[in-house]
């Protein structure tokens, strides 16, 4: 029997340079997936990010446009001067007439109902609480009044609570709970004994501006704000949206003699006298939204906007940025027999 024994000299196996090949070739295949994975990592945020802005900032554009659409409704009807005891109003008794309220943009300027509808352009034209310190220079403020939609009930009326009591002919400013009878009034009210021809609404009251920062001052983030007249009377402020760098508007107005119900032009509220706020039938919004986060990695050239008559740079300080816009049609803004009253 033949025995073979092999040659410890004679064994197949890698050499050191075979290895040192075989690791650099695979130091280059990890290299190029790492790289891949960065790539498609990237796009995925970047990609998550402007998902989550155009979300957010049409939740907000939705909420804006809701209050726009009602501007100017005071439950039965939206004739403001058939609506008593608002601000301006000089035959309202003061026993009757809503308190000032707490914290409020000027004296009275909650039930101002002649005003359903007014904005500032690039300026806080207030120096009161109403309006936060926080706001972001720069940016457009917008006011808005209604009566709310959903009726209530006589035995449901809360204290300190601002609303509106409305028929088809006129209606009534008053703070809750009790309504005002109409001797107390001392006005000539049509229907007032007549509860099935009144309904009863809370007022909004809103303001939405820029603040510079969402939770504490200095956080450096940006923010959609949003006011609103509480129980008290008092208005209140919180944020509505995370990441808003500007907050811009231009009004389409109706600007013909007697008014033909038609838009003939876009201008900024600065172009608006108080008296003229009643022609404005649309309204173009604009956001430019801010992702949350910053990526580092993400640094690259300046962006630039072009909007609201305006061009906007921003060095790429590794946000992701994303204008979005809306044009919404103003409903209940003007008097119904204003509209094609010229052409009788």
């Amino acid at each position: 029997m033949n025995f073979r024994y092999s040659n410890p000299a004679h064994a197949s196996g890698f050499s050191l340079i075979e290895m040192l090949v075989a690791m650099l070739i695979g130091l280059v295949i990890m290299s190029g997936v790492m790289q891949l994975y960065k790539s498609t990592r990237d796009t995925q945020r970047n990609t998550d990010d402007q998902l989550a802005m155009l979300g957010d900032a049409r939740f907000a554009i939705e909420a804006i446009a809701y209050d726009l659409r009602h501007a100017g409704i005071w439950g039965r009807h939206n004739n403001t001067d058939q609506i008593y005891c608002r601000k301006r109003d000089n035959v309202c008794p003061a026993s009757v007439k809503p308190p000032a309220a707490v914290a409020d943009c000027a004296p009275q300027q909650y039930i101002d109902l002649n005003l359903p509808l007014y904005a500032a352009d690039d300026m806080n034209p207030y120096s009161t609480t109403c309006i936060l310190g926080t706001y972001k220079a720069g940016t457009d403020v917008l006011e808005l009044r209604y009566a709310d939609t959903n009726p209530m009930g006589a035995n449901v009326l809360a204290a300190d609570t601002v609303y509106i009591r409305a028929n088809y002919t006129n209606g009534l400013v008053f703070l809750g709970p009790n309504i005002p009878t109409e001797n107390e009034t001392g006005l000539k009210l049509a229907k007032w004994s007549d509860n099935t021809a009144n309904s009863i609404h809370s007022l909004v009251s809103r303001t939405y501006y820029v603040g510079e920062y969402a939770d504490t001052p200095g956080d450096g983030m940006p923010s959609l704000y949003r006011g609103d007249v509480v129980a008290g009377p008092e208005m209140k402020n919180e944020v509505l949206l995370r990441g808003v760098e500007d907050f811009q508007l231009e009004f389409g107005i109706d600007n013909l003699v007697g008014y033909d119900g038609h838009v003939h032009r876009y201008v900024s509220a600065a172009d608006i006298a108080d008296n003229q706020w009643d022609a404005v039938r649309t309204v173009r919004i604009w956001l430019l939204m801010r992702s949350e986060r910053a990526d580092m990695d993400n640094i690259g050239a300046a962006q630039t906007f072009d909007y609201a008559g305006k061009i906007v740079t921003k060095a790429n300080d590794g946000y992701r940025r994303y204008l979005v816009t809306s044009v919404v049609k103003v409903r209940n803004n003007f008097n119904t027999d204003q509209v094609f009253a010229g052409a009788k």
